[in-house]
């Protein structure tokens, strides 16, 4: 609960700096935003599967799941129009999270 608290606010989305007052228009972006972030751990879970991470000196690793997740989706979106393609996971690939 607290890592998706994080991401909500200062690591990832930045639901504050919406400035939605709006009931409606807030329950709708709240949604959105959590079907985001559950999207963002299930890639970060492939992420660690393909290519798991060394645990640091205090027994966690470097980056979260929600984090590598926000990372490899970040990278496959901006892919998706340049030609120019980086390691990892192609945006269709990461679509198969969902995927049971």
């Amino acid at each position: 609960m607290e890592t998706m608290h994080q991401a909500m606010k200062s690591r990832g989305f930045h639901l504050e700096d919406s400035h939605v007052t709006d009931t409606g228009r807030m329950t709708t972006l709240f949604g959105v935003v959590v079907l985001a972030f559950v999207w963002c751990c299930l890639t970060g879970e492939q992420e660690e599967d393909r290519e798991p991470t060394e645990k640091l000196a205090h027994g966690y690793p470097p980056k979260s799941l929600f984090r590598r997740g926000l990372d490899a989706l970040q990278r496959a979106l901006r892919d998706l129009g340049f030609g120019k393609r980086t390691s990892g996971p192609s945006f269709i690939q990461l679509l198969a999270a969902f995927v049971p």
